[in-house]
């Protein structure tokens, strides 16, 4: 695993917008760090449109390629103030980070949206929930556009469902009607929506930034009801960034799809063909890159009959779906300390990032047994109360898969 000291760290970037003279200290300069990874021509060997079959009953050859084999590590702690002390993570569906040349966005219990340089120095805490004008009841999803210099915060209250756009001060712009569950940026003009309560509508639907004008509803139908999760156990992003737009996976559908940010196109990527013994398991897309497409078998921990996790690699090159190793018990530390899997990481509105929380107390209760060595020497020098240090795992593409 290679790691990079903070303050040398620099992305390398393929930017698709020229830059602007800053109007200030704290001003984004609009460059992406999920430009990174957009794909050149294709290899002749890529397979392209083909989907993939997958079936949890075979028995696909094992790997024991880590994920931290086709990533760099970077550690971020953010900055800890009275204001700026942040609690339980992870409750908005999917995509809570976005990591730009200067800044990370994060989203704070649904509530808020923090904004920190990329020392973990906090800039801005925009916050805008209330009943009146430019307020929203609940962050269900957000999206920010630094080519706009917009952020998009989606309301998914079903009394009056509503995209805010603020500017990247938090100054509320306009809002328009929409009653979608989760939003994703699509490309310079349009916004990937996903709708789970939408009886007789499409789940899927493509909308202009400006005004949220419908631009196409996709054909994508459910072949089962959504399992009732009225408890929230199995909470998850139905919306995943991809390399050329974006993926579309849920539990009622056993294909996964990818809409192409270019043409709109939608194609199949994944076709589950398992037989589950519950309604509460399917597979679910992580991260792609260049040669290789990441995905595990969503369940919950909660329901029975019991499913086992397990997390799978499938190479392009060779057109080949690999098993990835599992670890004694998947236990919590072990996953966290060489991230063999994408459990505890969050998947970003960077198509190649994900990104996890470590908490100081637990990892200074451990006495230096967990972590590699800049962690622990990052650790020693924080108080236990402090925020959590981001640990951010950048994707690159590597040409052999470990047998």
């Amino acid at each position: 695993m290679k790691t990079f000291p903070l303050l040398f760290f620099t992305f390398s970037l393929t930017i698709c917008c020229s830059g602007t003279k800053k109007e200030s200290r704290t001003e984004d300069t609009g460059k992406e760090a999920s430009e990174k990874v957009t794909l050149s021509a294709a290899p002749v060997w890529y397979e392209g449109e083909k989907p993939i079959y997958f079936n949890v009953e075979e028995n696909y050859p094992e790997t024991n390629i880590r994920l931290s084999d086709l990533s760099d590590a970077l550690y971020i702690p953010l900055e800890t103030n009275d204001t700026t002390l942040l609690r339980q993570r992870g409750t908005c569906e999917g995509n809570e980070y976005l990591l730009t040349n200067d800044f990370i966005y994060a989203q704070e219990e649904q509530t808020a949206i923090y904004i920190f340089k990329k020392d973990g120095s906090l800039v801005r805490k925009i916050d805008h929930r209330g009943g009146g004008p430019g307020e929203y009841s609940y962050i269900s999803s957000y999206a920010v556009d630094t080519l706009r210099k917009e952020i998009f915060v989606q309301d998914a209250n079903l009394k009056k469902g509503c995209t805010y756009v603020y500017d990247l001060e938090g100054n509320f712009k306009r809002t328009f009607p929409n009653k979608a569950k989760e939003i994703v940026i699509l490309n310079d003009s349009l916004l990937l929506n996903y709708f789970r309560y939408n009886p007789g509508g499409p789940r899927y639907s493509v909308i202009r930034k400006e005004d949220g004008s419908t631009v196409k509803k996709l054909p994508i139908r459910f072949p089962t009801q959504l399992p009732h999760d009225s408890h929230g156990r199995l909470a998850y992003g139905s919306l995943i960034k991809s390399p050329k737009g974006a993926f579309m996976a849920n539990l009622g559908n056993d294909t996964i799809f990818e809409i192409r940010q270019q043409d709109l196109q939608v194609v199949p990527r994944i076709i589950d063909q398992s037989q589950y013994p519950t309604t509460f398991a399917q597979i679910h897309p992580t991260i792609e890159t260049e040669r290789y497409l990441m995905f595990y078998i969503l369940r919950s921990h909660s329901y029975k009959p019991y499913v086992d996790e397990h997390f799978y690699i499938y190479d392009k090159k060779e057109n080949q779906i690999y098993k990835m190793t599992d670890y004694t018990d998947n236990s919590y530390w072990t996953l966290m300390d060489d991230y063999p899997h994408i459990t505890n990481w969050n998947t970003t509105q960077n198509s190649h990032i994900a990104v996890r929380t470590r908490q100081v107390y637990a990892l200074q209760e451990a006495e230096g047994q967990h972590g590699d060595e800049e962690l622990k020497k990052l650790i020693e020098t924080l108080d236990d109360d402090a925020n959590p240090v981001l640990q951010i795992m950048i994707f690159h593409d590597v040409d052999q898969v470990k047998k």
